[in-house]
């Protein structure tokens, strides 16, 4: 497992909760005007809602979570696991700054901090910002500037970068990392989306997609080399952009200006509906109008680098094979699939790799998916680590500890008033059918006392049947008043069977039946009897004559053991027939089966139920005397992991 022995698990109530079926409720609800009756709803549902909790079933896989992950609504009351609740994001700011960025800019900035905070790319570590002169005294520190690395000891000056001033970093690595030429065909893109550009119309057509005239010179915008990633997406998506809304600007387009925003859109799916609705049926009865229309436009590609287009060399794979096989490469100059995954795509080597501006963190708000009501909410700032609202599930249920019993040894006690001795048992390798007791301490952290009962099957479900009895599975656990409260009531006479009394008149403490183990301020603890069964790893089931037939063969053996000379002996009347391939090897034997994973650990499912009274916060009308009283009550599966049984 997971988690060292021992450890507890407690499933969520939504895997109880039945999946609503559409086609049951058309069944079982009547016809309009038929004297019908509806059928009657079987009960089957609510027998099975009773059954025992699996806890190696494949749905509990989905439930089980440990007690720290989970929260707790207040006006469901009802545990809530990460499936039942909703996610907010509160704010985006940067772990290295902190540094909170607003929404606006999320997107804008690639979800990365805009600031000075970078990540090496060699091994992801923070960089910082420093000086390449050594200044003594007072004196100001002046440029140039780089990004190093404390870890790999990688700086920008590994790939020629240097920085003239310790801010604005981002902006400053933006600019070096394009070309001359990019910048000028940056700006001439900012031309084509002047209305009076020339070139904004130069390839525009109406009727359909022009090839420009070909006068044997290439054009200067399609030099593959002339935008960069950045300028080359956004001359793409501008270009697309462009595209769909004057394809889908004609009255004649079903889809309409929604298609260029996507099919997001709530009458998107009517407009695509009304395809088959106005034109095919139309047309199919009757309805279609003689009246012709129009061509829709054709939607073009990209033609030229302005507008997004870049042409691979024909010898570039050439050129990058031959710097891989150059000594001045090797293995380290290449870079990794890890280190490539936020860069360009045309990085390949170690010299190519630029510095990562952080990513961005959120700070998230939940809510429950059935009433909406809030259950975590953080601090707006990202300099604070607080919570407006935190309603965690530990909070409201009891946390849940177990630990074996050991007995000591105790001198001059008689073995009908004590157990008998014994060491800790070890939980990673528990014998099978020898009973250990476990101590089940449940603590309560509400201001109310809370009535407790525990229901486990006596037997528990998987291939080891396990038995488990709970000696006793009712009692109260007090509330988590002050623990002053618990000085001032040392003074009265302790309990002779509490551990804290230790030994009295000689004799050792010892578990009895409807009885608490021990008890404290706001904590309850009981015994659990356990029986670890055995791990059966038998290729197949036997049926009553097969077990039959092996425990006369296994006599058989015992038999022939006995015998002076080995072998089988032919004087007995009950004589029985050695099995097949005796003497050649070849007798039949059970082989074990590989167990499934974590077949031997011992997990033992207990229901919870838990009663409390608490005020009426909801809805309480202003009157004297004592707040009116409401009984709440709350019930849950839960799973111990008790250790692994030893075969």
């Amino acid at each position: 497992m997971s988690r060292p022995f021992p450890y507890t698990y407690i499933s969520c109530p939504c895997v109880e909760r039945p999946v609503s079926d559409p086609s049951r409720k058309k069944e079982t609800s009547p016809r309009k005007g038929s004297s019908q009756p509806a059928p009657e709803i079987n009960d089957n549902d609510d027998e099975e809602e009773e059954k025992d909790f699996d806890p190696r079933s494949p749905r509990a896989n989905f439930s089980l979570y440990p007690p720290e992950q989970l929260l707790y609504c207040e006006d469901c009351h009802q545990i809530k696991c990460p499936r039942c609740i909703t996610e907010e994001i509160v704010c985006w700011y940067c772990p290295s700054c902190l540094f909170e960025t607003p929404s606006s800019m999320v997107r804008s900035e690639g979800n990365r901090c805009a600031r000075n905070c970078f990540s090496c790319p060699i091994c992801t570590a923070p960089l910082a910002v420093s000086t390449l002169e050594n200044v003594s005294g007072s004196g100001s520190q002046q440029g140039p500037w780089v990004l190093s690395c404390g870890y790999c000891m990688w700086t920008t000056l590994d790939i020629g970068i240097k920085f003239d001033k310790p801010t604005n970093i981002r902006n400053q690595l933006s600019k070096m990392t394009e070309s001359s030429r990019g910048r000028q065909m940056s700006r001439a893109y900012g031309d084509l989306k002047s209305p009076l550009s020339p070139l904004a119309t130069a390839y525009s057509t109406v009727d359909g997609p022009e090839v420009p005239p070909d006068d044997g010179k290439p054009p200067a915008d399609e030099d593959p080399a002339v935008l960069g990633p950045d300028a080359r997406f956004a001359a793409l998506k501008a270009f697309y952009r462009n595209q769909l809304s004057e394809t889908s600007a004609s009255p004649n387009d079903p889809l309409g200006t929604d298609f260029g925003a996507g099919f997001s859109s709530p009458g998107a799916l009517n407009r695509i509906m009304s395809l088959y609705t106005s034109s095919t049926l139309s047309g199919l009865y009757g309805g279609n109008s003689k009246k012709s229309k129009p061509k829709p436009l054709m939607m073009r590609e990209a033609q030229t680098a302005s507008e997004g287009l870049k042409l691979a060399a024909s010898d570039a794979e050439d050129t990058i094979i031959q710097r891989m096989a150059s000594d001045d490469c090797g293995w380290e100059g290449l870079a990794s699939s890890e280190q490539r995954v936020f860069q360009f795509p045309e990085a390949r080597f170690v010299e190519d790799l630029l510095p990562l501006p952080t990513l961005l963190r959120t700070k998230r708000s939940k809510r429950c998916k059935s009433c909406k009501h809030i259950l975590v909410k953080p601090e707006f700032k990202p300099q604070s680590t607080r919570f407006r609202i935190r309603l965690i599930a530990l909070s409201y249920i009891p946390l849940t500890t177990i630990r074996p019993l050991a007995v000591s040894p105790s001198s001059g006690v008689t073995s009908s008033t004590t157990l008998l001795a014994a060491p800790t048992p070890d939980l990673n390798a528990l014998q099978p059918l020898q009973p250990i007791q476990i101590l089940l301490t449940l603590k309560n952290h509400m201001f109310d006392p809370v009535r407790v009962t525990l229901g486990t099957p006596s037997v528990t479900p998987g291939a080891v049947a396990t038995k488990v009895t709970i000696l006793c599975p009712q009692f109260d656990i007090g509330a988590n008043s002050d623990v002053w409260d618990e000085a001032l009531q040392a003074s009265n006479p302790a309990d002779q069977r509490s551990s804290r009394s230790g030994l009295t008149g000689g004799y050792e403490k010892v578990a009895e039946a409807g009885k608490v183990w021990d008890k404290g301020r706001n904590w309850t603890t009981v015994v659990l009897e356990v029986v670890p069964g055995l791990l059966e790893r038998k290729t197949g089931t036997l049926n009553t004559k097969e077990k039959k037939d092996e425990e006369d063969a296994k006599d058989a053996r015992h038999a022939r053991d006995a015998t002076s000379d080995g072998g089988w002996s032919d004087s007995d009347e009950n004589e029985t027939t050695p099995p097949p391939g005796h003497g050649l090897g070849l007798e039949t034997q059970s082989s074990p089966a590989p167990a499934q994973p974590d077949e031997d650990v011992l997990e033992i499912p207990v229901f919870v139920r838990m009663e409390w009274d608490s005020e009426n916060q909801m809805e309480q009308p202003v009157a004297k005397g004592k707040p009116e009283m409401v009984k709440r009550e709350l019930a849950y599966w839960m799973v111990l992991g008790v250790g692994r049984i030893e075969y």
